[in-house]
């Protein structure tokens, strides 16, 4: 009988060693698979465990309230304080004005009628203030009253002296009247070789008590005698006036004078303006300058004129030395003249005075021309007029180039200002017996329509004239 020994080695594939080995793959197996479980949940309880925590909510310990002063300073201010405040009211009360003006004389210029025609009561409106001169009606919160005061002015045909002293005395009048809420300032003026511009004052003032006890200190000096006619200057244009050709003996830019008078009362700002005067000057002789192109050639051209009248002159035998002595007697007799012109005024105003006349205001020259006293010495020059002389062209303003030079001021001084432009309305002295003529009625109406629709009178003898004469 064989006995079998137990060897390993030699038994590899025995039951009981497979066993062995499913038992422990399959412990393996469950080993891993629950460490996998165990891991992810640790895993994921970990990123919960690792979001930021909150922030707890601060608790500020209450302020105490503390009571402070500030001193504030006063800031500067670029603006201007005004020194004159004009109230305005709706309403104001005032007695009704009523002026009975003197005679003049009997022919009487009239009279200025300060605010007639308006129930100065508790209803007026101080914007709508309302001023009659000589039946010329504006409504206006700014007047300005511009006064000729020439001698032109007071000829004989138009009353002399006392036809100012009606004139002065209405203005004062027509002065008191004025509520002392509207501005006002007056003008005088002369137009005589030269323009004096005379102001009241130098802007627009309110009609205070003591701006209207200064007009009479003003404008009674005013062609108070013979010794004292005219005015004097206190004005100079702000603004630079229409340029035009230099005077020569084909033009005078004297022609545009008046317009002087007319851009010193809109350089004012006044909304109405009256001018009282003797004319006016037509736009259309009002000319512009020249190029320098066409100075030259009219220059080459009266060159030629003045050589061509030399010689029609050396013809007829009139030498140098005969115009000399011709020019030598001439200034003679004009020196005798003048004498004789003033010899004639001393004597005649001696008379005026006697019979209680108005005195005679016209000067020396005015009298040589009316009375004739300046002779000619013979024999005179040769006629040169067969020989052609050259005409100047100019070009014209006219009216509308009249107001498009005066646009800019216009803007400048009203519109920028927001004040309204203003109504210019004329009234115009004539002579008892001096023609009105179609023309001149023409320039003076159509001008002053183009100042907002001013109005025209004519006074002739120191009576209206009726429009359609």
């Amino acid at each position: 009988m064989k006995i079998y020994r137990f060897r390993p080695k030699k038994q590899k594939n025995s039951l009981l060693f497979k066993v062995f080995v499913i038992v422990a793959i399959i412990q393996i197996a469950l080993l891993v698979g629950f460490s996998g479980m165990i891991i992810s949940q640790s895993i994921i309880n970990l990123g919960s465990e690792m979001e930021a925590p909150k922030v707890a909510e601060k608790v500020e310990p209450q302020k105490q309230e503390v009571r402070a002063r500030i001193n504030r300073t006063q800031r500067k201010t670029t603006k201007l304080t005004k020194r004159i405040s004009v109230v305005n009211p709706n309403n104001i009360n005032a007695p009704s004005v009523d002026v009975k003006l003197p005679s003049g004389l009997g022919r009487g210029f009239g009279g200025f009628v300060p605010i007639t025609g308006v129930n100065i009561d508790n209803s007026v409106n101080i914007n709508a203030i309302e001023i009659d001169i000589q039946g010329i009606k504006s409504k206006t919160e700014r007047v300005l009253i511009c006064i000729d005061a020439g001698e032109h002015l007071m000829t004989d045909e138009r009353g002399g002296l006392d036809t100012y002293k009606v004139i002065r005395e209405d203005i004062k009048k027509l002065v008191d009247s004025l509520p002392g809420t509207v501005l006002f300032n007056l003008m005088a003026f002369e137009c005589a070789g030269k323009v004096n511009i005379n102001l009241f004052m130098p802007t627009l003032v309110p009609a205070s008590d003591a701006n209207k006890r200064r007009v009479a200190a003003w404008i009674d000096p005013i062609n108070a005698s013979l010794n004292r006619l005219g005015t004097t200057s206190n004005y100079t244009l702000k603004y630079p006036f229409m340029p035009q050709p230099p005077a020569t003996r084909y033009y005078s830019p004297s022609v545009s004078d008046r317009y002087r008078v007319y851009q010193a009362a809109i350089e004012q700002g006044a909304d109405t303006i009256y001018i009282l005067t003797t004319g006016w000057a037509d736009p259309d002789r009002i000319k512009y300058p020249w190029t320098d192109a066409e100075t030259e050639r009219f220059a080459r051209e009266e060159d030629k004129y003045q050589r061509d009248v030399e010689k029609a002159l050396k013809q007829a035998g009139w030498t140098e030395e005969k115009q000399l002595e011709y020019d030598k007697q001439l200034a003679i007799n004009r020196t005798k003249a003048i004498a004789k012109a003033r010899d004639w005024i001393e004597k005649e105003n001696a008379k005026r005075k006697a019979a209680g006349k108005s005195l005679y205001t016209g000067n020396p020259a005015n009298v040589i021309s009316e009375q004739k006293l300046l002779v000619y010495p013979e024999p005179r020059p040769p006629s040169t007029a067969g020989i052609k002389r050259p005409v100047p062209k100019f070009k014209s303003y006219g009216r509308s180039g009249l107001f498009k030079f005066y646009e800019p001021l216009f803007k400048e001084v009203y519109d920028l200002k927001n004040i309204k432009r203003p109504q210019v309305n004329m009234i115009i002295f004539k002579g008892e017996k001096e023609e009105w003529t179609p023309a001149e009625n023409k320039v003076v109406r159509s001008f002053a329509s183009m100042n907002r629709g001013g109005k025209v009178r004519v006074l002739r003898g120191l009576k209206p004239v009726n429009d359609t004469e």
